[in-house]
């Protein structure tokens, strides 16, 4: 059968392994699994398939699929500055993976959507991250106040939102478009509730204004100033602040409310000038000292829906067993299982 190089590529960092480490665990030399990834070696034998596949856990037919890997904008990958290559080869490969699990399953999956998550460009239109944040809030007639179910708002328009576990804390989310599948969000499922929200309307940011990468720094602050307005709308959540007198213990009880982390309410009451320079630096101050352990009032992770429907589909719909996936998808079954048959994780939510 084909070999293609880059399959093999996905399926080592996947499996967090170094060419020599690979090469230890599989009996192949270093240097044939070099050649073999640079395309110097289009025909492998069949024993040293056989050994690929048994040391990292994919099928033989994973190894012939004609994908491509696709890159992801470096801005996307928030506080990627202190993650070693290493943990991002392995993000990388995972949501690969999966990107090419999703084009197989939506062949045979559709479904229409009336307002889909729009492109605009701020330049072009003479607009502001906070107005265009306000405009798509209306396109989608959200009501007034806080967004109940940010993934089901989502969702709705159209985008599939994967959480996953990135292994790390310092990863929130990683979102793209990409020919043959809608817009996607991969998120760190270990993240608490209020981050996940705030990241998932950042990523969403990021989706409306970046079709044309410009320079990171910039990108970053228009996402993190629309992920604001998203969640919360200037003219809304001001009254709700100025009751804070700038005391810590006050904004809890605005974050139980709007469902955003303290922290986020801080720099919002700084950014929208109701509180001081020296308030916002003493508050932060003392959320350091307060907070060590986390913040309280825990806030409930959303759980996305619209991947579990679109298997769901299969299996229902369509007749395929767990079998019949796992051949669509090049994947083991036991793999199959873990990754889109498990039942969600119950999650312990406490309030103080």
């Amino acid at each position: 059968m084909p070999f293609n190089p880059d399959m093999l590529r996905l399926a080592r960092d996947a499996r967090d392994l170094t060419q020599a480490e690979l090469a230890k665990s599989s009996r192949i030399t270093q240097a044939m699994i070099s050649k073999l990834e640079h395309g110097l070696i289009t025909d492998p034998s069949d024993d040293v398939l056989q050994a690929l596949s048994a040391t990292l856990r994919f099928p033989l037919e994973f190894f012939a699929q004609q994908d491509r890997s696709v890159g992801f904008p470096h801005f996307h990958y928030r506080r990627r500055a202190k993650m070693s290559a290493k943990s991002l080869a392995k993000i990388e490969a995972i949501i690969n993976i999966r990107r090419q699990h999703l084009v197989k399953l939506l062949r045979s999956y559709d479904e229409p959507v009336a307002k889909p998550i729009p492109q605009v460009d701020l330049d072009v239109l003479g607009s502001t991250p906070e107005r265009v944040a306000a405009q798509l809030r209306a396109y989608w007639m959200l009501p007034r106040g806080p967004v109940g179910s940010l993934t089901e708002v989502i969702e709705d328009a159209g985008g599939i939102i994967i959480s996953t576990n990135f292994d790390t804390l310092l990863l929130d989310g990683v979102s793209f478009r990409s020919d043959g599948v809608p817009p996607l969000f991969f998120m760190n499922r270990e993240i608490p509730g209020d981050r996940f929200r705030f990241s998932l309307a950042h990523e969403l940011g990021h989706m409306v204004l970046h079709s044309i990468p410009e320079d990171d720094s910039v990108m970053e602050s228009q996402a993190h100033r629309f992920a604001a307005e998203f969640l919360m709308p200037a003219a809304e959540i001001r009254p709700y602040l100025k009751n804070t007198n700038a005391k810590l213990s006050n904004f809890a009880r605005v974050k139980s409310f709007w469902r955003v982390s303290i922290k986020a309410l801080i720099k919002r009451a700084h950014d929208l000038k109701l509180i001081t320079d020296y308030q916002y630096k003493s508050l932060n101050i003392q959320y350091n000292k307060t907070f060590q352990g986390g913040e309280p009032g825990d806030v409930a992770s959303e759980v996305p829906t619209k991947l579990a429907a679109i298997v769901r589909h299969h299996l229902e719909a369509l007749g395929y067993s767990v079998s019949d996936l796992a051949r669509l998808l090049c994947f083991r079954e036991e793999d199959v299982s873990r990754v889109y048959l498990a039942r969600p994780r119950l999650q312990v939510v406490s309030s103080n």
